[in-house]
């Protein structure tokens, strides 16, 4: 189930943001484009930068689940989809066994759909030169604590505790449910009421629970350092978030097939599963509707989906038709692994689990060590996946290699439906056989990548593989008597020439062989020459350095070692560029990067450069490269002092898409460290001078609150943070914040007729375009024709143009109810018109009044009419 700390919606005045930017084409294009932009009148209504929803943990949208069940073997894939905020996000699952846990990839699920229906690559001949892929859409896509055990009537022991990328685990082992909650109201989740009677009923089984948190809080001054004199670990905390957390899988053993969902009854939110279950053979859910069985595949079927192409659809035509240029981009259009290679993996593995009896295989722990090494420099997200992805690939096709084959004997059912509550609540979900019928399990019915009914598409469908000298033979066969004379000469002629070739070819062929050899050798010996010598195996402490368990203290010790004396320092560095220049062991390059991070200085910054920056460098597989040179870059932004210095090194981001994250949260931190808390408006500026930095920024920024917000869009000295200021405003609004941020635009742009400025005054005024309720909308445009009347008494024309700008918005008018000029210019007679229209005669008399100007002047005539 999902749960969260106790002060989760303590702070409710706090209005934060996700950080997933789904923004319009329009919002892109205008905020990667501010700095460029140079307006007369720049300023009005600024559309949201980034969405979500303000609201308290609460599970959302489809609840996708794995589940593997062989020969005592299971395995539980979950990804959480949930509305809230993403740094108190946790997990509490039960189990029957301990399991062995792992990352999964975030796209899982959309590859299992699409191993269930793979995706068709479509060559519409109709249309000359036209590719289509179409494939399936992913649905869109987190606190420090440690396990504490203690002593209790009935205790809790701690079995393992890990950290799994964005995740800190620990495998408990519960007496009650009364010392569960004790520990968790300890370590900051919240234990939800009622949920006594389940927890205790898996107690009394000897189940154990895994509970999951979420590792998004900034360390900044928590760890002193000599001179600081104070901590201050509240920087602004993570955004909310709507969609899904990192995915995590796991495997343990049981003899019964079950899956424990009893404790997801009691989250809020909507029920409906899609549970994809490979098993020896096809099944439904007891207690649920055997409806809910939309597919079912076969093994050998399976097989075929992630092993051959992916089906080509041929619409206007026939193969025949398909021009050689097309042809020859099929083959990598068709190649299955990008859509359901991930599917693939994880069937793979699987399988092969059951047959060595490991619950964890080598490359899961391997990846699970690259997290680490990942987490520890502050790199997390899609770019970093991939690297490691790339890296350990090789050790992902062996496994497949060895375990698909397996695949063959299994049946993977899809069951989707919306979970009665009271049916999860009392039971774990247990499975029967049952094979669905023939008429319903098809994609037309039921079409994985939709969830829900497929469609009838038109065409030729071609599965597996296309033999396209086959195709060539029955396209000469068509025209052979037509013109057989002609390909006749042709034919011998051609074979004369080729046999001359083929007479002459070997010699050319041999002697360039021999050159060729000659050549490898000698570089292969330079190469042998020149190769460093790394001295490290022979050194304790870094031979340390292999696995995350010993690596951290070995650092530690490093670092005491080499501050000792500069012959230490220089031995320490020296070896540890050896390891990572050329160990063989990825793990241990990045511990010893990590660990001449640590050293730290100027000499460790250069060589940490000269490693980042060699493309060449050697790796036993090119892909391991990008790695290597992504950790020595964040080694050295870990090192960097200043927030110019990090500034200057989002440069880097370019290279390695990873770095924008901790880059981002070391500004903020460096900002906070001189003061009680970083300056929004300065966030934003540096966003506005480093784009690359937006998406890192985000998250703070919004954090920040509407009213500090809106302080900046209203005072800022540079009119582009203003407009960006605007727009998250916005953003806030769009999360379920809305009440809030036009609350506080409202009280910020309250009219006082007795200011000497307006509340913008020295920059151009933006109000966010938000879904203004009529009484908010009322009040915004109340005030500021107030102020537009204000402006033009006092001859301040280009505040009023800033104010005509904002009012001429269409969504503004239509809220309030009163008619907008849109593009055309309105002075400020016809603007009280206009108002008055909406709050009447009266209205527009005490707008004069308050300010001294009713009667004889002319702003009198804006009256006539007006009831």
């Amino acid at each position: 189930m999902i749960t969260k700390p106790k002060n989760a919606l303590s702070n409710s005045g706090t209005i934060s943001a996700a950080i997933k930017a789904i923004a319009t084409a329009l919002t892109v294009a205008l905020c990667l484009s501010i700095a460029s932009i140079a307006l007369a009148d720049p300023c009005g209504m600024v559309p949201p930068i980034y969405t979500g929803n303000q609201s308290p943990i609460t599970r959302i949208g489809l609840q996708k689940t794995y589940v593997f069940h062989k020969d005592g073997v299971e395995t539980f894939v979950i990804r959480p989809g949930f509305s809230g905020k993403v740094d108190t996000f946790g997990m509490l699952i039960p189990f029957p066994n301990p399991p062995e846990l792992r990352k999964v990839a975030d796209n899982t699920f959309e590859q299992i759909a699409n191993a269930v229906d793979p995706p068709e690559v479509v060559v519409d001949l109709r249309i000359r030169q036209q590719f289509l892929m179409k494939s399936s859409v992913a649905p869109m896509s987190a606190v420090e604590g440690r396990g504490l055990s203690f002593d209790d009537s009935k205790k809790l022991t701690v079995l393992k505790e890990e950290a799994v990328g964005m995740y800190e685990v620990a495998v408990l082992q519960a007496g009650s449910a009364e010392v569960l909650k004790k520990w968790m109201d300890k370590n900051g989740y919240q234990y939800p009421d009622g949920m006594d009677k389940v927890t205790n009923d898996y107690v009394d089984l000897g189940w154990c629970f895994v509970a999951v948190k979420t590792k998004v809080g900034q360390k900044g001054g928590v760890d002193p350092k000599p001179g600081q004199r104070r901590v201050k670990p509240e920087l602004p905390q993570g955004s909310v978030f709507d969609g899904n957390v990192q995915g995590m899988g796991f495997r343990f053993k049981s003899d019964q097939l079950v899956v424990p969902m009893r404790l997801s009854a009691f989250n809020e939110g909507e029920l409906r599963n899609v549970v994809y279950l490979l098993t020896d053979s096809p099944k439904k859910i007891r207690a649920i509707p055997e409806e809910y069985v939309v597919r079912q595949v076969s093994g050998k079927q399976l097989f075929d989906n992630v092993s051959n192409p992916l089906p080509l659809r041929i619409i206007g035509g026939t193969e025949k038709d398909i021009p050689q240029h097309q042809r020859q981009s099929l083959g990598k259009r068709r190649d299955p692994a990008p859509k359901n290679g991930v599917a693939k993996d994880l069937f793979a593995s699987d399988l092969l689990a059951v047959s060595t009896g490991d619950l964890s295989l080598e490359h899961e722990e391997e990846e699970k060590e690259l997290l680490q090494i990942g987490e520890h420099f502050g790199l997390r997200g899609e770019a970093l996946d991939k690297e490691y992805s790339s890296a350990l690939a090789d050790a992902r096709k062996k496994t497949t290699s060895q375990g698909l084959e397996m695949l063959k004997g299994m049946t993977l059912t899809v069951v989707d439906g919306d979970f009665p509550r009271e049916v999860i609540a009392k039971d774990n979900l247990t499975f029967v056989d049952y094979s669905m019928p023939r008429s319903r399990n098809n994609n037309i019915s039921y079409d994985a990548n939709k969830f829900g009914p497929g469609t009838k598409k038109e065409g030729v469908l071609k599965l597996g593989s296309i033999d396209w000298s086959d195709v060539d033979q029955q396209i000469v066969g068509q025209h052979r008597q037509v013109q057989f004379g002609l390909y006749s000469m042709m034919g011998f002629g051609m074979l004369g020439m080729l046999g001359t070739l083929v007479y002459r070819r070997p010699s050319l062929g041999s002697k360039a062989a021999i050159l060729a050899a000659v050549a490898i050798g000698i570089l292969a010996g330079t190469a042998m020459a020149n190769e460093p010598v790394a001295t490290a195996q022979d050194n304790d402490l870094i031979a340390k350095l292999e696995n995350s368990k010993t690596a951290k203290g070995a650092i530690e010790s490093i670092v005491s070692l080499s501050k000792e004396s500069e012959d230490n320092r220089e031995k320490m560095i020296k070896d540890l560029l050896g390891v990572a220049k050329t160990d063989e062991s990825l793990t241990k390059r990045g511990w010893a990067i990590a660990a001449l991070g640590a050293i730290g200085g100027q000499d460790v910054d250069e060589y940490l450069l000269d490693l980042h920056a060699d493309t060449n460098l050697q790796t036993a597989d090119k892909s391991q490269q990008q790695v290597v040179r992504t950790w020595a870059a964040a080694a050295r932004v870990a090192n960097t002092r200043t927030v110019n210095g990090l500034i200057e090194k989002a440069s880097l981001i370019q290279t390695f898409p990873a770095l924008g994250r901790p880059i981002g949260i070391r500004i903020v931190e460096k900002m906070t460290s001189d003061s009680e808390s970083a300056d929004p408006e300065k966030v934003m500026a540096v966003t506005q001078k480093v784009p690359q930095l937006q998406t890192a920024l985000a998250p703070m920024i919004i954090a920040f609150g509407p009213e500090k917000l809106a302080g900046v869009m209203l005072t800022a000295k540079d009119q582009n943070v203003r407009r960006i200021a605007a727009g998250y405003m916005g953003s806030v609004a769009q999360q379920g914040g809305a009440a809030d941020v036009a609350k506080v635009v409202n009280s910020q742009l309250a009219f006082d007729s007795s200011a000497k400025a307006v509340p913008w005054s020295e920059g151009p005024l933006f109000v966010p375009g938000i879904q203004w309720s009529k009484e908010d909308a009322t009040g915004l445009v109340a005030n500021l024709i107030r102020w537009n009347l204000w402006c033009d008494i006092n001859g301040k024309t280009q505040e009023q143009q800033q104010i005509h700008n904002n009012i001429r918005s269409l969504g503004l008018a239509r809220a309030a109810g009163y008619q907008s000029p849109g593009w055309n210019n309105g002075n400020c007679v016809s603007w009280l018109q206009s108002w008055g229209k909406v709050v009447g005669k009266t209205g527009i008399e005490e707008i004069l009044q308050e300010q001294n100007v009713l009667g004889g002047g002319k702003y009198d005539v804006a009256l006539s009419g007006l009831k």
